[in-house]
């Protein structure tokens, strides 16, 4: 591991944190295999609601869609007292609608300050979020709306890590062997796994920090998460513990694993 929580200044609990929660994906990867699909989505599809079936935030997971069940993880837990929800624009009003309390009467998440529209890349996104946070410093997550299953002690040592050092992003060992290979599939090279690690949700950071950061890149250099900016912008990026069911819905087969896992919670 590149940094250990236990190693670092301890961090007392009263130190919260804001969260924004980036669900802007178009969902490609996940309706491009609804042909394995099961039931929800493939009952969704058969019904032809192939905006619901792309809107895989709103795929009901249990009782419920799967961004309320990431939604009422943070407002259970005390140390985040801030969530901005960043959504495509067409599903604003049922990300309202979801939040208020009028799609599941009595389930309300009041952490919620700010509903906005993401923009064309998730860097975009995610600076929208910054910039409805710019009233307040110390430190922000961004987290996977379609993580449902992320362990409180994830968030812990995310947090921990954050107030520490100044960023921590969770991960988790490469377990399996890894190649690179060309646009036909032929094998190009084998990788050493060790060292390799599999980057998850949350990431933190100091607000101030990223969103200078944001300033700085702009647009200009396109990533896949924040930490991949920050080391752009010449960060060291903290590593932290990450786990095994922190698992992001991205394709029809991990849906039913997702409710086997929230079950067993």
């Amino acid at each position: 591991m590149a940094a250990s929580v236990a190693e670092a200044v301890k961090i007392a609990k009263k130190d919260k944190a804001a969260v924004i929660l980036a669900c802007g994906g178009s969902g490609r990867r996940f309706s491009a295999g609804l042909g394995v699909a099961a039931g929800t989505v493939a009952e969704a599809a058969a019904a032809g609601a192939d905006a619901e079936v792309e809107a895989k935030q709103f795929l009901m997971l249990g009782d419920r869609p799967v961004l309320a069940h990431s939604l009422a993880f943070l407002e259970s837990y005390s140390r985040v007292d801030e969530v901005v929800l960043v959504l495509p624009l067409q599903h604003l009003e049922r990300g309202e609608a979801l939040v208020q309390g009028q799609w599941l009467p009595g389930l309300r998440f009041p952490k919620v300050k700010a509903i906005l529209a993401g923009g064309e890349s998730r860097q975009e996104s995610v600076a929208k979020g910054l910039a409805a946070l710019a009233h307040r410093q110390g430190a922000v997550l961004i987290h996977d709306g379609v993580r449902p299953c992320t362990p409180r002690e994830v968030f812990d040592r995310v947090i921990d890590g954050t107030l520490a050092w100044g960023n921590a992003v969770a991960a988790i060992p490469v377990r399996d062997t890894i190649k690179r290979a060309d646009q036909a599939g032929i094998v190009r090279e084998t990788l050493e796994r060790q060292g390799l690690w599999q980057i998850q949700t949350p990431q933190g950071f100091m607000i101030h920090e990223l969103s200078q950061a944001y300033r700085q890149v702009g647009e200009g250099l396109a990533v896949t998460d924040d930490a991949a900016l920050m080391e752009a912008c010449g960060h060291k990026i903290h590593l932290v513990e990450g786990h095994p069911v922190n698992i992001k819905l991205t394709y029809p087969e991990d849906l039913p694993l997702l409710e086997a896992l929230l079950s067993r919670r």
